[in-house]
């Protein structure tokens, strides 16, 4: 739920920038293309100082409390964005807002690694971007259609909802022995496997994890030694590809400009009819995901759904460079900008979307998970900011074509990564894929043994 209210957010400009750079401007003043680049951004630019706080909380408070503190940034800027009066208001409100992303972020996936059993882990963690797109979904097909001011006082509600909720959710058996708090972590344990799981197999269980985290705590690291470190290279090559894949693909782009792209392609589908497809169907692709991501592996969805959002975006390249520097009649497949933009969300759904969430939780120890996750966080978050920053101004200066052309470019490249770098995390426990990566391990206390490399 903290993720679905990060969704509103992404997703709040696709409608709201069409009234705030209308005659008609909700806020009373009209705000210029420019304006509304840094009002669409300025939640991404927020979490990068949100990274920093992100995995002090997440490491030193704990998983549970740091994804609870979210929904104090989530909720209450909703409250300043309904009666704001000025593009500087918003963007400051926004920005504000994205502080909380690192922190679900780096937190969520933290602790649905930590909570999941490897077996059902794939499919929890698509729940991440099933509840984002929850809550993309509520934006897109409502947004258009209620006041301005409604929407955003109605988007406050989930964020506090969810703190609600989640304050009685257990916390990470993995942090409570972090942090010393054994027979808590075996109540949690128990609640999480259920209370029909026999007693040797939440002991054995307990002792596996006991011995990781001990291993573990024995070698933490800083930043940076994450940065530096042989150990840590492989993952953090990996880290980076996937992450510059997904934020290069166009996805936040596409996001925050559903309905300003559909308006500009002349498409015979309006755009407010194209956003609540655009809503809804990416739901389906996610579900799909999570019933495969267990049986086929992360690494084959990956670069289907690279290959995917690749075509997809060409085809959209093609239509606006034909429309809009050829001057061609496009009339005859006008709505194939639609189209091939659902396509692109499919697929992007798929895997590019989904899937990075669930490898974060996986390719780090627990010594340097905190650090890891809140470092990958950051490094999207730049990269998002500056494709949804420069989105507008490279298709006003060389045409929306340009832009969907570099992300074709960039979908290729990153299916030939995962190709040759990513690892395959299906069916295996933390300690298997670190031997994976190649991390060498010591002799753990309760006797398990990892190979040295």
């Amino acid at each position: 739920m903290s993720m679905a209210s990060v969704g509103m957010y992404l997703s709040w400009p696709s409608p709201a920038l069409l009234q705030l750079t209308s005659d008609n401007s909700p806020i009373g003043v009209k705000i210029s293309e420019t304006e509304g680049s840094w009002v669409a951004s300025s939640f991404l630019l927020g979490s990068l100082p949100g990274s920093f706080v992100a995995v002090l909380l997440v490491e030193k408070l704990g998983r549970k409390p740091a994804v609870l503190i979210s929904a104090l940034p989530l909720a209450l800027p909703w409250f300043g964005i309904a009666f704001a009066r000025s593009a500087l208001v918003l963007c400051i409100l926004r920005f504000l807002a994205g502080l909380a992303i690192t922190i679900v972020v780096t937190g969520v996936t933290t602790y649905i690694g930590e909570i999941a059993e490897k077996d059902i882990r794939g499919k929890l963690g698509t729940t991440f971007n099933i509840l984002k797109l929850t809550g993309n979904l509520y934006v897109l097909c409502v947004g258009p259609f209620i006041s301005y001011e409604a929407l955003a006082l109605s988007c406050s509600v989930l964020p506090i909802t969810f703190a609600i909720i989640f304050y009685f959710m257990p916390e990470s058996p993995y942090f409570l022995i972090k942090v010393g708090k054994k027979d808590l972590a075996r109540q949690n344990l128990i609640r999480l496997s259920g209370n029909n799981t026999p007693a040797k197999t939440i002991e054995d269980r307990l002792n596996e994890i006991e011995s990781v985290v001990e291993y573990d705590m024995q070698n933490r690291s800083t930043l940076w030694e994450f940065l530096s470190k042989e150990e840590y290279r492989k993952s953090l090559i990996v880290m980076f590809g996937i992450k510059t894949l997904q934020q290069l693909s166009g996805t936040t782009a596409i996001e925050a400009y559903t309905q300003t792209i559909i308006e500009s392609s002349n498409s015979s589908v309006s755009s407010e009819v194209s956003s609540i497809f655009a809503g809804l169907i990416q739901l389906p692709a996610v579900f799909l995901t999570a019933a495969l991501v267990d049986r086929m592996g992360r690494k084959p969805l990956m670069i289907i759904s690279a290959l995917g959002c690749a075509m997809a975006l060409a085809v959209e390249g093609v239509y606006f460079y034909l429309y809009k520097v050829t001057f061609t009649d496009v009339r005859m497949v006008s709505w194939l900008p639609t189209a091939a933009l659902l396509f692109y969300l499919v697929m992007n759904n798929l895997g590019l979307s989904t899937l990075p969430w669930i490898l974060l939780g996986e390719l780090f120890a627990t010594n340097i998970k905190g650090i890891a996750v809140s470092t990958s966080t950051f490094y999207a978050s730049t990269i998002s900011f500056l494709v949804i920053k420069f989105f507008q101004p490279i298709s006003l200066q060389w045409g929306m074509h340009t832009a969907f052309w570099i992300f074709v470019v960039v979908c290729i490249l990153g299916a030939i990564f995962c190709f040759f770098m990513q690892p395959e995390t299906k069916g295996k426990t933390f300690a298997e894929i670190q031997k994976k990566l190649n991390r060498k391990r010591r002799q753990l206390n309760n006797g398990h043994t990892e190979t040295q490399r």
